[in-house]
């Protein structure tokens, strides 16, 4: 009877200590990861954006305004923002001034000119090609074409303009489904009784203020993986319009380029769409299906659509490799890609002699005298 009363006393005693042993390796493991983590995000590259933004309830974040670095993205790389929240270093009046064309550009990063100087963005070297020219760049980092469409809807009534570029990547079709960019709270876009409704404004702060690896780390804890399996809507982990299927953004997408034009048509203004090309536009053919979409509707609805991808697959790899932005040229988090100098130039140059051949867009220009 002793002998089972101890056997069971050693018994619980192992027991216990098995379970002290894996506690206590869990803990090991989970403060581990977290150590991980904060030195992974430590040692992560900066978001270039997150120097010269701000918050903005409706839009997300915006440039801010009268903002000067000298050496932004590099010896002598300035960025400049006017009052107006634009990468222009002046301010633009209402109307147009006379003996000029005023473009605007609207776009993401690849618009803004991310890596280069003000005076080497594709927006801007259109006024090096034509002087007649003013250009206006309303592009912003990080933007889908949903930002992109809210930004200029919400600018376009203070700016008279002759001509407007809307641009985009492939990329800022997919950023349509998400209601955050990099954890940064952004309005989404939906469709109701064929009218887009502006979902998720106020835009959330809750992450604005921290860095990008903060957000990114907080979002890798095993803790919160475990909450977000358990309770998928989560405060960490809120993408409800992922959801949203091919069809859904095409939609969307229709109905903004429906609205651009009637914005543009109101203030006499020619609008075209731009299709831009990147790195990866060269070598793969991910971008075929959305360019096939909207030439279809663009002929169907006589819009001005131009797609510079044909032209950027006639040059060699090794001239398209030196238009872009190389791994580690800059101290930044997603810099590698973006067009360089000298890939700015190549879009200003081949979007200007596209436009040129736009009977409408040259009959503006020519309205114009030197």
């Amino acid at each position: 009877m002793i002998h089972t009363i101890k056997i069971r006393k050693l018994g619980k005693i192992f027991v216990i200590n098995i379970f002290i042993v894996i506690l206590l390796l869990l803990l090991l493991e989970g403060l581990s990861s977290i150590i991980l983590l904060i030195y992974s995000g430590i040692n992560r590259k900066p978001v270039a954006e997150k120097i010269h933004t701000e918050y903005d309830e409706q839009i997300g974040w915006r440039n801010i305004p009268n903002l000067y670095i000298q050496d932004m993205y590099g010896k002598g790389k300035y960025l400049k923002t006017n009052s107006q929240f634009f990468r222009n270093d002046k301010d633009f009046k209402m109307n147009v001034p006379e003996g000029k064309t005023r473009i605007i550009c609207s776009g993401d990063s690849f618009t803004f000119g991310y890596g280069v100087d003000n005076d080497h963005t594709w927006c801007q070297q259109l006024i090096s090609i034509d002087s007649r020219l003013e250009t206006v760049n309303m592009g912003q980092g990080g933007y889908g074409i949903d930002q992109a469409y809210l930004w200029y809807k919400l600018n376009s009534s203070k700016l008279g303009h002759d001509i407007h570029i809307f641009t985009f990547i492939t990329t800022d079709f997919h950023r349509m489904k998400s209601d955050s960019f990099l954890g940064y709270g952004k309005p989404v876009l939906s469709l109701k009784n064929n009218h887009l409704v502006v979902q998720n404004v106020p835009v959330p702060k809750p992450f604005f203020r921290l860095p990008y690896a903060s957000i990114e780390t907080i979002r890798k804890l095993n803790i919160l993986r475990l909450l977000k399996k358990m309770w998928p809507r989560s405060f960490f982990d809120k993408h409800p319009p992922d959801s949203m299927e091919g069809n859904q953004i095409k939609a969307i997408i229709l109905k903004i380029f429906e609205n651009l034009h009637q914005i543009n048509r109101s203030k006499n203004s020619k609008l075209v769409f731009v299709y831009l090309p990147m790195i990866d536009d060269y070598y793969w053919n991910i971008s075929k299906p959305w360019r096939e979409f909207l030439q279809i509707e663009s002929n169907k609805n006589d819009w001005l659509f131009i797609d510079l991808i044909p032209s950027f697959r006639k040059l060699s790899p090794l001239e398209v490799t030196s238009l872009f932005i190389g791994k580690g040229e800059l101290d930044y988090h997603f810099a590698e890609g973006h067009y360089n100098e000298k890939g700015n130039i190549f879009i200003a140059e081949n979007l200007y002699e596209r436009l040129l051949a736009v009977p409408e867009i040259s009959d503006v220009l020519q309205s114009v005298a030197f």
